[in-house]
């Protein structure tokens, strides 16, 4: 898991710094804060360091780890002009400099620290270099981005390795190349159980691999069976999940990235997701989830203070012409910290109020 952060001069934000990081972590904050930015970044480091370690037990060394974390940073944010740089903060006349500590089972323990400016294209020179190899499935990242992938699985997957396309980035690719692997027998843990039992319960059906290339997955309901084309939004934004535990890609080690999760869904659903990823965290899941959502935000309230669980709100705001400001709060005490979320629902309240005594 990531225990640590402190990450200087990335995009909007100036200074994010925050030890003992929970295992359940919601961001929040308007548009243009940096919620997926700081996502992308936590998860393409931990993805680099998953990747590295993989070639060091295949005996590739062929390239350093500061190269692999290049391409990851570049697969995963696909600046169009000039390359990493524009991943630094505009203006800051310092460079981007990133320090995360990580473990995982088996006593694991990796420090990534790299830096560059805003001249970098390809490359990084100042970058952590020891980096100890990932040993039996100790820690991997996932992430779930914001757009559902069913629908377009193969074609998303060819538009990436034949052409590069620009629309699909690494969150993507890696999360196809995820679902792709085949489910495999055996107990899982007692948490994941009980997260697929919620899944099929609230869908009535679950999601299901096929075998087949043309159509990989179809949705499973009773003895009828359905394409992706003719499954709504949300079962194939959530119910991937299913997959994910089936083939043990989302098992305890796990650090789960979720961008927007709760689109397409009803209230209903969104409360019965948060569950679900209480339930995950238990099973030794950390969950990084950044939303707009409200039903999100106070359900996670009520989880914490009823199974008395460390969830800290990240809370990103910004003023005009200045950088993110970070604040957090523990909801454990199911308290909802002031937020430009409860903001927005006020001021409807208060709309309302004024047409009444107006009308």
């Amino acid at each position: 898991m990531i225990n640590s952060i402190h990450i200087k001069n990335f995009m909007v934000h100036s200074n994010l710094s925050l030890q003992n990081i929970p295992q359940i972590n919601l961001i929040i904050g308007k548009n243009d804060t940096g919620k997926t930015g700081i996502l992308k970044l936590l998860y393409a480091t931990l993805k680099s360091l998953e990747i590295h370690s993989l070639k060091q037990s295949n005996a590739n060394i062929s390239f350093t780890f500061r190269k692999d974390l290049a391409d990851k940073l570049i697969d995963t944010f696909m600046p169009i002009k000039s390359g990493l740089g524009e991943l630094v903060q505009k203006g800051a006349n310092e460079k981007l400099d990133v320090n995360i500590d990580i473990t995982g089972n088996h006593k694991y323990k990796q420090n990534i620290n790299f830096s560059f400016g805003e001249r970098t294209e390809k490359s990084i020179t100042n970058c952590t270099e020891q980096i100890k190899q990932i040993r039996d499935e100790s820690i991997n990242a996932l992430f779930i981005p914001a757009k559902e992938i069913l629908t377009a699985f193969s074609d998303i997957r060819n538009i990436r390795n034949k052409f590069y396309g620009v629309g699909f980035d690494d969150t993507y690719l890696d999360l196809i190349n995820s679902l792709d692997l085949r489910s495999t027998k055996g107990k899982l843990a007692n948490e994941l159980s009980k997260v697929n039992k919620i899944l099929e319960d609230l869908f009535e059906g679950k999601i299901e691999q096929t075998g087949n290339n043309e159509q990989p997955f179809i949705f499973k309901k009773g003895n009828q069976q359905f394409s992706m084309q003719q499954t709504a939004e949300g079962i194939k934004k959530i119910g991937i999940l299913n997959t994910l535990i089936n083939n043990r890609e989302l098992r305890k080690g796990t650090v789960l990235f979720m961008d927007e999760p709760e689109t397409a869904l009803h209230p209903e659903a969104i409360r019965k997701l948060v569950e679900m990823l209480v339930v995950i965290s238990k099973a030794g899941v950390q969950i990084f989830l950044a939303t707009h959502n409200y039903f999100i935000i106070k359900q996670l309230a009520i989880c914490a203070k009823r199974d008395k669980l460390n969830a800290l709100c990240w809370n990103f705001a910004k003023e005009q012409g200045k950088s993110v400001q970070a604040s957090f709060h523990d909801l454990i005490d199911g308290v909802l910290p002031n937020n430009s979320i409860i903001e927005e629902s006020v001021k409807m309240f208060d709309q309302e109020i004024d047409i009444e005594l107006n009308s």
